[in-house]
């Protein structure tokens, strides 16, 4: 019977390690979200670097690693003046960054 009570807080810490990764990554991913779509890249970025220890601890560095890349030619975009470059980058970035909390998700895709 304790050997059954152990492996069920196991597996319930498991679960709401599982829930709070989630939750961490939509937050954190949220914000810069919400920052680059109201037009304030570089406040997105101060909080995307800030978010860097918690994602990398969380996700694959190769995604992160892109969407780092993808910052870094937004930021450069804008400050050349290139609205059009600016604008394709801006809506890349969006894309990677809604795409990081989908690889937390509990689905069939991520399994297999």
């Amino acid at each position: 019977m304790q050997r059954i009570i152990v492996s069920l807080l196991l597996c319930a810490a498991l679960a709401c390690g599982s829930v709070w990764s989630l939750r961490a990554v939509e937050d954190s991913v949220g914000a810069v979200i919400s920052d680059i779509e109201a037009d304030e890249v570089e406040q997105a970025h101060e909080k995307w670097e800030d978010a860097q220890n918690l994602l990398g601890a969380l996700l694959l560095h190769t995604e992160i690693d892109q969407a780092d890349r993808l910052f870094d030619r937004m930021l450069t975009a804008k400050a050349a003046g290139s609205k059009t470059d600016y604008l394709l980058d801006r809506a890349e970035l969006l894309a990677q960054l809604r795409h990081l909390p989908e690889l937390q998700r509990p689905n069939i895709r991520n399994l297999f």
